[in-house]
């Protein structure tokens, strides 16, 4: 993936928008070789923050397993111990494929808008913090406006509601392409055998 996807959470397509972009992308960095693992950032004492973690316990709810899964509602990941949850992914063998998912602010015209794009995120940017960047890809979903040095009090003040639809669409979209990856891969190689014992 070389380009960035942008669409409004609200628009009756979002989903199958992003879950094809997602499978797309997920394919081009090797998901059907490699594990993927959903890096989900963010605290549940923050309502605007507490999108990674709502998209981590969707994942969860949908049946990814827990290996796949880093942060949830019931055990977040912030900035506190980022680097001690995700630092082991970069030593395994093979290396997984990380998702970085994470709340963003942005200009009043983008509230409500999720952005898929090739590279990591450096969490913590709108609240000061110097975190090290993660994942390869990133879906990050603007949840309210940028303020400057108010923005952790936006963060907290963001309305519970937009967030959770938006963690919706975005969990069940990581699911869903992760799931159609996984099938044309175990396709590929129900093919491939059959032609091979054919031969």
């Amino acid at each position: 993936m070389d380009s960035t996807l942008n669409l409004r959470g609200t628009e009756p397509t979002a989903l199958i928008t992003l879950s094809s972009a997602l499978e797309r992308a997920l394919t081009l960095n090797g998901a059907p070789q490699r594990p993927v693992v959903f890096a989900c950032i963010g605290t549940d004492r923050s309502t605007g923050d507490a999108l990674g973690p709502l998209v981590g316990q969707r994942l969860r709810r949908l049946g990814c397993p827990e290996e796949s899964v880093i942060g949830t509602l019931e055990e977040p990941l912030h900035a506190l111990n980022l680097a001690e949850r995700l630092g082991p992914l970069a030593a395994a063998d093979p290396r997984p494929l990380v998702i970085a998912i994470d709340a963003a602010l942005g200009a009043s015209s983008n509230v409500g808008s999720i952005t898929l794009r090739p590279g990591g995120l450096k969490p913590g940017q709108g609240v000061g913090k110097a975190l090290p960047e993660v994942g390869e890809l990133s879906i990050t979903a603007t949840v309210n406006v940028s303020a400057g040095a108010l923005d952790a009090q936006v963060l907290q003040s963001t309305r519970l509601f937009m967030v959770q639809e938006l963690a919706e669409t975005i969990g069940t979209a990581c699911w869903w392409s992760l799931r159609m990856v996984r099938r044309g891969a175990a396709d590929r190689s129900i093919r491939a055998t059959a032609t091979a014992a054919a031969a």
